[in-house]
């Protein structure tokens, strides 16, 4: 019965893929919640964020034990659930709220060209949590173009020269990257 389920997923996502090329983004997202139930949308997306927060972790454990500062990065999923890290140069000579900002920025032009299925914008903050031993947390925001979204903060620390990893957070988020269009009308309300 899964099988079935995931082949329907899969020639639903294709569909979907070919839709956005040819119609946009808005009829790719209602093709699939049309397509899917609500159940497959959230058991697709959950995969697709645990293996780009698994890869935003590995990268940021990697960056860490060099001793080098975790700035704002990001794991983006394409429509085939290929995974990819993306860095920009200038990112690591900005203030660290500037840099997660041109962060979201740059994955909302990705966003905008129809390339991207998911998202993960990763970035250091301080621990919420101030009695944790922690001082700060690797947060992963993450959203998916067919609407769930979460964040996960994850505390750390470098103990020896390698990063130690707590027990994530998992908190509800707002979309900040794949709400262009509710951001594109309320300009258009506003002009």
């Amino acid at each position: 019965m899964q099988f079935i389920s995931f082949r329907r997923l899969v020639i639903s996502l294709l569909i979907a893929s070919t839709l956005i090329i040819t119609t946009g983004q808005a009829s790719a997202e209602e093709a699939g919640k049309q397509q899917f139930t609500d159940k497959e949308v959230k058991e697709f997306a959950q995969d697709q964020f645990a293996a780009m927060y698994k890869k935003a972790m590995e990268n940021a454990k990697t960056r860490l034990e060099a001793g080098e500062p975790v700035k704002a990065f990001a794991v983006v999923a394409d429509r085939k659930s290929n995974y990819r890290t993306i860095r920009i140069d200038e990112i690591e000579k900005m203030p660290p709220n500037v840099a997660v900002e041109v962060m979201r920025r740059s994955l909302r032009v990705l966003v905008e060209k129809g390339s991207i299925g998911a998202t993960c914008l990763v970035y250091v903050a301080e621990n919420p949590k101030k009695e944790a031993e922690a001082k700060y947390v690797l947060v992963a925001e993450m959203e998916h173009i067919f609407g769930p979204t979460l964040a996960q903060l994850t505390p750390y620390a470098i103990e020896s020269g390698h990063a130690e990893f707590g027990k994530p957070l998992v908190v509800e988020s707002k979309p900040t990257i794949f709400n262009i269009k509710l951001k594109k009308k309320d300009e258009e309300t506003a002009e």
